[in-house]
């Protein structure tokens, strides 16, 4: 999975990211500060139609990419939330996540490692890890603190098992859906 890409700001204030069009966008994942002007300098390096245009979803604008060189896009400043972009026919797409610029450092620091921790072992250890507060307050209540370490590691022997679980049987009904989302592709591209 690609990590996601932060704006740039430039010296007038604006952020700034580039895109290489080639089979799709590099980066696809684009994280931004909402409030400020964002520009996307489009990069294209392939000759294939469906990248020809790109679509916004937010504010809804369209544009003809240059066949060599780049084109540049502005995005007005826009509030928190997601913008969506896709190439002409929609098979190639892109995502811009509109943060507010005064998320706390703590959580920022979380939200920019969580593509690293999307395996069963990182999503228990992170949920392992914001469990801990409710299990220190069971020890600061009467547990003591023996019975709050069997109790933390027992948690973590939960959360790792759970998640083990849950993306093993996820991983199943993902290969099932992705084999009809390959053939859906397929299809739509040969009408095109």
């Amino acid at each position: 999975m690609e990590q996601p890409v932060r704006a740039q700001l430039d010296p007038s204030g604006r952020q700034v990211v580039e895109v290489t069009v080639r089979a799709g966008y590099r980066p696809g994942e684009i994280v931004a500060r909402a409030g400020l002007p964002l520009r996307i300098v489009f990069r294209r390096e392939d000759d294939d139609v469906c990248t020809e245009r790109v679509v916004f979803s937010a504010p809804r604008i369209e544009r003809r990419l240059a066949p060599t060189g780049t084109t540049t896009i502005d995005l007005p400043a826009q509030p928190p939330g997601d913008i969506r972009f896709t190439c002409g026919m929609g098979r190639y797409r892109g995502h811009i996540e509109l943060v507010d610029g005064r998320t706390q450092p703590a959580l920022a620091w979380l939200h920019a490692r969580a593509p690293r921790i999307e395996g069963p072992l990182g999503t228990a250890l992170l949920l392992w890890i914001c469990s801990l507060p409710f299990i220190a307050l069971l020890a600061v209540l009467g547990m003591g603190a023996t019975a709050a370490l069997v109790a933390a590691g027992a948690a973590l022997g939960a959360w790792v098992a759970g998640c083990l679980w849950a993306f093993r049987s996820s991983s199943r009904s993902d290969r099932s859906s992705s084999r009809s989302d390959i053939g859906d592709a397929r299809a739509v591209h040969r009408r095109h």
